[in-house]
């Protein structure tokens, strides 16, 4: 997956009333205008991406 394709997926969050959707919508606007802030969301919304794409292929996280 492309990193455009990453944040195509990331952003298709913002709509969603859950965490993932507050840190999409809050990524998006770049809200504080930290790059420290904003790192840390990517690093959040990568956790969401990659347990979304574990669970597309029905492996388990432990």
């Amino acid at each position: 997956m492309s990193a455009e394709d990453v944040f195509k997926h990331i952003l298709s969050w913002v709509a969603e009333d859950s965490h993932r959707g507050r840190l999409a919508r809050a990524f998006q606007s770049n809200m504080g205008d930290s790059p420290e802030l904003q790192a840390k969301r990517v690093g959040l919304l990568s956790i969401y991406l990659e347990r979304e794409a574990h669970s597309k292929r029905g492996l388990s996280l432990v």
